[in-house]
């Protein structure tokens, strides 16, 4: 099959530790922050403290899970994605849900063409597809592997031993009928954050 080219951000697959794998922090995000954010999106620490997108080889605090806002009129927002320069209530705290525990698996998918050779390599962050303000969902990628001390490290490939029998993740194939993915263009891959806020690099490149 081949899969489809619809980036969608990162998702929770597990946690390492096993029960609830959604753990979520609160972090802040300055006034009228200038870029979007959307759910998936990953997230670093600006110099201030506040929360900012994630960019390719930088360091990662964890991954959008939306945000809490008051408007100018007093009114209070919830949204699943930060629409850039949004105006807020003039001393009022935008407050980021962030999962941000380190020991949590994500499945993204991958810009390049992945096989099971791939786990233990690097992958950076790929935002060259938009998010979307319709569903609120990330357009974040990862690149192909390469590089040293990126952002995320890769665990699996699913349609690869051991994830080539899970079918918890069907898709639609180009014929729209349903599938599971496989390896090569458009993999999803299982990954971790190697390379974290305030911590030392936590994967090693193999």
């Amino acid at each position: 099959m081949a899969n489809p080219d619809a980036p969608f951000g990162f998702k929770v697959w597990n946690h390492g530790s096993g029960g609830t794998p959604c753990r979520v922090g609160e972090y802040s995000l300055a006034a009228s922050y200038a870029t979007a954010l959307y759910s998936g999106d990953a997230l670093t620490l600006a110099a201030d403290g506040t929360v900012a997108i994630a960019t390719a080889g930088g360091a990662v605090i964890g991954i959008f899970d939306g945000v809490e806002y008051t408007l100018p009129d007093g009114s209070v927002v919830f949204k699943s994605y930060w629409a850039a320069s949004t105006a807020t209530k003039s001393g009022s705290v935008i407050r980021v849900k962030v999962l941000d525990d380190i020991a949590t698996t994500y499945y993204v998918q991958s810009e390049g063409s992945m096989t099971l050779a791939d786990v233990g390599q690097w992958v950076d962050i790929d935002t060259s597809i938009a998010g979307s303000a319709a569903t609120g969902r990330s357009g974040m990628q990862t690149s192909a592997t390469g590089g040293s001390e990126a952002s995320f490290a890769i665990v699996g490939v699913l349609g690869a031993a051991p994830y080539d029998g899970d079918r918890s993740r069907p898709v639609r194939n180009a014929a729209g009928n349903q599938d599971f993915y496989a390896t090569g263009t458009n993999a999803v891959v299982l990954v971790k954050i190697a390379k974290a806020v305030g911590g030392p690099v936590a994967a090693v490149e193999v």
